[in-house]
C-alpha cells in the first residue's frame, strides 16, 4: 500500500461517494478511533482529530486501508489473492469453481429460511461440526417497526441462527459484530454479508490483516443490486396503505414483495424504491458477491431453490460437507435459464457504476472499465 492511511482513505473512497459503508475500517482499526455513523459511513471519532485526519496513521498505521475493500487496486489485488489471477472483462460475475441450485433438507430450516434456505444450513452444520464458534450476521431489532431495522450481531447456537433468517433491504455492517465476538473470546467465525461486506474475505488476505484473516473462517455473501433507507420504504409502503408495523415478511423478486400480520400479501413496483436507494449502493459494481467463498441469491424461476456459487476452495469443502450430510440437495445452476439469465444481467449492470476514469485500474485487468451496451 505504501505511505497511506486514514487521510488517502477518505479522500478516494469515502469522500467521493465510492464508500460502501460496509465497516471494515471500523472493525480492523487497531486503535479505536474510527466510527459509524447512522447514515453508514465511517468517521474519525478520535480526539482532536479532524474528519480526514489520524495522528495514529501519521505514525505509519495503514490497517484502515488495507481492510477496506474499495481502496485503490482492490479488485484485481483481492482476485490475485483468492484466485491467482484477475478476472477477465468475460467474467461479469467473477470467479466461480461451480454453479449450483441448492436446497436444504431440513423442514425447520425450510420454514423460517429465505429461498432454499442454504445459508442457515450452513451455518448451523459449521456450529454443529465445531467448524466455527459464532457467526456474524444481522438481526430485527425488536422495535414493532417491522423487519426493516436491521443490526449487527453473532450467533452461536441453531436457533439463534433461525431467529436471524430471512433478507433485509435495510443495510446492516455485519463486520461491526466482530468486535462483539471478540469481547465472547469466539475464534472462528463465518461472515454473512452482502456484495460489498463478502469482500472482505479478500482484502484480509490480499492486504495482510492476519488479526482477521484467522479469525474468519468463511465468507458468505448474498447477491445484492442495492438497500433502501427505512424512511424511504416507510413512504413508499404508507403510499399503498401498509404500515411498517404490520410487515411480517418481504423480498424482492423483480418486484417488491410485502407480506402481513392480517394474512395479507401485497406486491409494489420495485421502480418507487429506487429514489431512496442507500448513497453507499450508488456506486458499486458487485452484485454477485464475488470474493465470498460461497454466494447465495434468490433470483431463480423456483423461489424454493438458491442459486449458489462456489468460488474458493474452503467454498467448496463445506458445500460438500453439508451435501455429504445429506442437509443440502444441489443439482446444476445451469438447470435455471431464468437464474443464469438474470445473475448475469444483474452482474453486468452492477458493473456499469464502477467510475473507472476517477480511480483507474492498473494494465491487466480490464474488467472494472464500463462494459458496452
Amino acid at each position: 500500500m505504501g505511505e497511506v492511511h486514514w487521510r488517502e482513505l477518505y479522500h478516494e473512497v469515502v469522500d467521493t461517494g465510492l464508500c460502501t459503508g460496509c465497516a471494515a475500517c471500523v472493525m480492523a482499526c487497531p486503535r479505536d478511533v474510527l466510527g459509524y455513523t447512522d447514515d453508514y459511513f465511517p468517521v474519525q471519532i478520535g480526539e482532536g482529530m479532524g474528519h480526514d485526519e489520524c495522528v495514529i496513521g501519521d505514525r505509519g498505521c495503514d490497517i484502515c486501508t488495507r481492510a477496506c475493500p474499495r481502496f485503490r487496486n482492490w479488485e484485481s489485488e483481492i482476485d490475485e489473492a483468492l484466485f491467482g489471477r484477475p478476472r477477465r472483462a468475460d467474467e461479469v460475475y467473477g470467479h466461480v469453481r461451480s454453479i449450483l441450485l441448492t436446497r436444504t433438507t431440513d423442514a425447520g430450516i425450510a420454514e423460517v429460511g429465505q429461498d432454499g434456505g442454504l445459508v442457515s444450513t450452513l451455518l448451523t452444520w459449521g456450529l454443529e461440526q465445531e467448524h466455527i464458534d459464532g457467526a456474524l450476521t444481522s438481526a430485527i431489532v425488536n422495535d414493532g417497526r417491522g423487519p426493516f431495522d436491521a443490526e449487527p450481531t453473532v450467533v452461536t447456537t441453531r436457533d439463534e441462527v433461525l431467529a436471524t433468517a430471512g433478507s433485509r433491504y435495510t443495510y446492516s455492517a455485519n463486520p461491526l459484530a466482530m468486535a462483539e465476538a471478540e469481547e465472547r473470546g469466539l475464534k472462528q467465525l463465518a461472515l454473512v454479508g452482502m456484495s460489498c461486506q463478502a469482500s472482505i474475505n479478500g482484502s484480509v488476505d490480499a492486504y495482510g490483516v492476519n488479526k482477521y484473516k484467522r479469525k474468519i473462517a468463511l465468507t458468505i455473501g448474498l447477491m445484492c443490486s442495492k438497500t433502501f433507507t427505512y424512511e424511504g420504504q416507510q413512504q413508499v409502503l404508507a403510499d399503498h396503505g401498509i404500515a411498517m408495523e404490520d410487515v411480517t415478511k418481504i423480498n424482492i423478486k423483480g418486484r417488491y414483495q410485502v407480506w402481513t400480520r392480517d394474512g395479507g400479501y401485497h406486491e409494489i413496483p420495485l421502480k418507487l424504491f429506487h429514489p431512496y436507494t442507500r448513497e453507499g449502493c450508488k456506486l458499486c459494481p458487485d452484485f454477485a458477491a464475488q470474493h465470498a467463498d460461497i454466494s447465495t441469491g434468490g433470483i431463480g424461476a423456483d423461489e424454493n431453490w438458491t442459486l449458489t456459487l462456489v468460488r474458493t476452495a474452503r467454498g467448496e469443502e463445506w458445500m460438500r460437507g453439508v451435501i455429504d450430510a445429506g442437509l443440502v440437495e444441489a443439482r446444476p445452476g445451469e438447470d435455471d435459464e431464468v437464474a443464469m439469465n438474470l445473475l448475469t444481467k444483474l452482474s453486468t449492470v452492477s458493473r456499469r457504476r464502477w467510475p473507472a476514469d476517477r480511480l483507474p485500474e492498473p494494465a491487466g485487468a480490464p474488467a472494472m472499465l464500463p462494459l458496452a451496451e
